[in-house]
Parts: structure tokens; sequence; C-alpha cells
């Protein structure tokens, strides 16, 4: 019974950032981007908003991944390169810089990427993932496939733990 009345249960708004997320999820690349320039500048002076580093790196890795979706490639890089100058080593947009990398063809520089972020995070499977693929693309089968074996150890046990959810 609980259950159904929750549905019309007062819901509060969804947040700036929360709404942009949810952009980005469904991919309206443009509409995430509207909402996370909102969130990083503030419109009416035009100023850059000021906040927790983690937060702003958060933000403005997520704006470079959705200007990636928009085939923007210039801006996404400096987006992710604005989100080291927040957070230096900060795991998502060094791993994204990877992946510009990775699809320009410099491998060398794409490893180097993956492998600075799985400095800043030895548990970031992603990169590790990613790393596997550059490795296997320069011919290093070996190494390739000792990253994949490690993004899938690192990601299997958090897979299994989670908790299903009621239905």
């Amino acid at each position: 019974m609980f259950r159904f009345l929750r549905r019309f249960a007062f819901r509060p708004a969804p947040s700036p950032r929360h709404r942009a997320l949810a952009w980005l999820k469904r991919g309206d690349f443009e509409r995430a981007e509207a909402e996370l320039t909102a969130l990083l500048v503030d419109e009416r002076e035009g100023n850059a908003r000021t906040g927790p580093p983690r937060e702003r790196a958060f933000l403005f890795n997520k704006r470079g991944v959705a200007r990636v979706g928009m085939r923007r490639l210039d801006l996404a890089r400096a987006d992710f390169t604005a989100a080291l100058e927040c957070v230096g080593g900060y795991p998502p947009a060094l791993t994204n810089l990877g992946n510009l990398l990775l699809e320009d063809g410099q491998l060398e520089a794409a490893i180097a990427r993956y492998e600075a972020a799985i400095a800043a995070d030895p548990d970031y499977a992603i990169a590790y993932l990613n790393l596997g693929v550059a490795y296997k693309r320069a011919g290093r089968v070996g190494e390739s496939v000792r990253a994949l074996r490690r993004a899938q150890r690192i990601e299997l046990p958090s897979f299994f733990s989670r908790r299903r959810r009621p239905s």
C-alpha cells in the first residue's frame, strides 16, 4: 500500500546538477552542456563560480563528456584539462584525455594518461579497461590481458555485492 501511495507523494524539484546528469544520460548533450555551464559560470556576472575543487572537476569533466557527444573535441579537451587544474590527477579527466588521444592514434600518450589515472586511483576500473585496449592496439598483448583482467577483478566484486532493489 505504501509503495502505491509513494508515487503520489511530494517530490522536490531535481537540482540543476541532477538535471544536467539526467540530460547527459539521455544523450541530450546540448541541454547537458547548457546546464553544466550554468553550474560552472555565474550568468549574471559572467565569472566562474567558486566551489569545492572536486565538485568543479566533476562538472568540468561531465561537460567535457557532453562536448565529446557533440563532437566539439577541442572544447572537450579544454574541459578535461580544466578539471585537472581543479584537482590534479583527477582519474576520470585523465582517462577521458587518454580516450581522445587514443582516438587520434597517439597510443603512447594515451597509455601514459591511463597509467596516470591508475596511479591516482588504483581501483579505477575504467582506466584499466581503456589501458587494455590501448595496449592491444600497440601490440602489447600480454600487458593488455593483464590490464583487462585487473579491470574485471575490480568491477566484478562490486557488481555482485550490489543489493537488489525491491520490486
